[in-house]
């Protein structure tokens, strides 16, 4: 049966009131968790990557900024030699644009590289994009060797949906990339349109043999899926090779979906969402001829964003499970999967009222999360032993 947990509205006013995040402790389903604060005085965090040696990479989705961080707090000064980002001239909650996702290539203990995607401007307007440099830190840290590896082939003035989340494939080390359909729902069907599709590349740019469209003549052959709206959660997992994505809907509709080669994920003709002015939209949220049916669509909006599959030591009890950056549900999202449904919902460290753009684990199975924000920062969350330690917040 599906478990869904919720939070009252005097319990979260309680929280609200309380103390720091930092030492705090939270009560779950499942377990007891601790929370750290790590670093504050973020501008729009939007992606986090987590070196081998403790220290953390972080994206300023606008201004644009990459900084370097560690276990104390301490963040460095801007990276020199990212990528100019496309600045959406016009009123601010009409832009999404900016620097996005940051993640190590596979190897980085070896090549030290680093790849961002981010809005790349043009004559034409923006599109998403990735860049790769070599991360340099001693003395002033910066990137070198920068180039863009991945242009979207289609540019528009638009600041909305540019997607933006990539993962590398632990097979082949191939990067899939979400592009948003950049708020033009005709897009997301043309296949020689990057735009609303799931992009593969290799790791320096090039397109793989197996690709599915390669030399098929009617579709783009960087295209591997179809379909997409506003994909920013996008992880493999470690252990089966599957590529779970979650998806935004529009007034509803929230999705998650198990991402294939050559797929079509529906969009605009499938969705549980409605329009925002209320009106119907698509087909149906499920069963449209020629296109996959979504794993899960989130009755009450979460907002999903950044994505891992759980294989981490610390949390056993969430093994496999899919943890969900939560927007709109300020929080965590945790979905357990088995036979292909969604069996256990639950929304953890809500309390907070902030809105979670990434998630990511450390070697020990920590959580590390950052919160989207105007005065966003980077939190660490670990199993509290015992459990009555700290002052723990109970959901009522």
């Amino acid at each position: 049966m599906l478990h869904v947990r919720a939070v009252s509205a005097a319990a979260l006013a309680v929280v609200l009131a309380g103390p720091a995040l930092a030492d705090r402790t939270f009560e779950t389903d499942k377990v007891t968790l601790r929370v750290e604060t790590v670093a504050k005085g973020l501008v729009h965090p939007w992606g986090l990557a987590l070196l081998p040696d403790g220290r953390f990479l972080v994206t300023e989705r606008n201004p644009g900024r990459l900084r370097l961080g560690d276990r104390d707090g301490k963040l460095s000064e801007p990276l020199g030699n990212v990528p100019e980002v496309f600045r959406y001239e016009g009123p601010t909650d009409r832009s999404q644009a900016g620097l996005f996702h940051v993640a190590l290539h596979p190897d980085f203990e070896s090549n030290r590289l680093v790849y961002l995607s981010f809005s790349e401007p043009s004559d034409e307007g923006a599109g998403t994009a990735i860049a790769r440099g070599r991360l340099v830190d001693e003395g002033t840290p910066r990137l070198e060797d920068v180039e863009v590896i991945y242009t979207q082939n289609k540019h528009d003035s638009s600041g909305l949906h540019f997607g933006g989340r990539f993962a590398f494939d632990p097979k082949d080390k191939s990067i899939v990339l979400s592009v948003g359909e950049r708020r033009n729902i005709s897009r997301a069907q043309d296949g020689e349109d990057h735009a609303g599709s799931f992009i593969r590349i290799t790791d320096d740019g090039g397109v793989p043999n197996d690709n599915p469209f390669r030399n098929a003549g009617d579709k783009d052959e960087k295209v591997f899926a179809i379909g997409n709206r506003n994909s920013q959660g996008l992880a493999f997992d470690p252990e089966t090779g599957r590529l779970w994505a979650n998806d935004h809907g529009p007034k509803g509709g929230d999705e998650i979906n198990l991402i294939e080669a050559g797929k079509n994920y529906g969009w605009p003709f499938q969705t549980g969402g409605v329009d925002y002015s209320g009106a119907p939209m698509g087909k149906g949220s499920r069963g449209v001829e020629g296109m996959e049916d979504p794993v899960h669509i989130w009755e009450e909006t979460v907002a999903p964003s950044g994505l891992v599959v759980y294989r981490g030591e610390m949390f056993p009890e969430w093994r496999g499970d899919l943890l969900h950056g939560g927007l709109a549900a300020r929080g965590v999202v945790r979905t357990k999967i088995e036979d292909g449904k969604v069996t256990e919902d639950e929304r953890m460290l809500t309390d907070f009222g902030r809105r979670i753009r990434d998630v990511q684990v450390d070697r020990e199975g920590a959580l590390w999360l950052i919160t989207e924000h105007e005065d966003g920062e980077v939190l660490r969350v670990t199993r509290a032993e015992p459990a009555a330690t700290g002052a723990v917040e109970r959901k009522q």
